[in-house]
């Protein structure tokens, strides 16, 4: 996957959406920055920037994928194989349901997916360094390029959804001390259900995520 690096950007995944709506890039592309300032987060929020955290944004297209993938559980899947990818390198980062990042008890990066004319369009961003209180940050070095490669390579081999919901199922309990936002309210995990399409149940209703 060809990938641009960008010395300062308002937004990676703005940049990205435009580049190809006007055919200067085509996919499969990725762009990063470690000088975000104005990015987009969940539930139409901005998410913080602050010189020297991580923000990409990539498209593939469909069919680059395995063909079990549920489009409604795109950022949980490219979530979590960066996730792995962080693993990796020696963090005990983990995958809260259904897009964020977290270090123990504190986010510290998150997913956000588009699906644009057969292509996902995938965003994430991460604290490597914190930018408030009440966030978090990676707790140890990290050399973002070999992060970003070891992460692409593996969104490139195109590994299964069933593979990764598998392994996702066994993180899954840590979610049960943490609550989601719905229609609203806050929801508490503790006694929902995972759902082999990525979905949750809680109580009587499934919730499928839409980020």
């Amino acid at each position: 996957m060809e990938t641009y690096y960008l010395k300062c950007v308002d937004s990676t995944q703005l940049f990205l959406e435009s580049a190809l709506k006007n055919g200067r890039l085509k996919p499969p592309i990725a762009v990063w920055t470690l000088n975000q300032t104005d990015g987009v987060g969940s539930r139409s929020n901005r998410w913080l920037g602050l010189k020297g955290n991580l923000a990409l944004s990539f498209a593939l297209p469909q069919n680059a994928l395995s063909a079990d993938l549920p489009l409604q559980s795109a950022s949980l899947y490219f979530g979590f194989l960066f996730k792995e990818s962080l693993s990796r390198f020696g963090t005990a980062a983990w995958m809260k349901w259904p897009n964020d990042l977290y270090l123990n008890r504190k986010k510290i990066g998150g997913v956000i997916t588009k699906f644009f004319e057969s292509l996902f369009i995938c965003g994430i961003g991460l604290n490597m360094l914190p930018p408030n209180e009440e966030f978090g940050a990676l707790e140890i070095a990290c050399n973002p390029e070999a992060l970003l490669a070891d992460y692409l390579k593996s969104v490139q081999r195109g590994e299964s959804w069933d593979a990764i919901f598998s392994r996702f199922a066994i993180e899954y309990e840590l979610n049960r001390e943490y609550e989601i936002h719905l229609e609203g309210r806050k929801v508490p995990l503790r006694d929902s259900a995972l759902n082999a399409d990525g979905s949750i149940t809680i109580g009587n209703e499934r919730v499928f995520s839409k980020r």
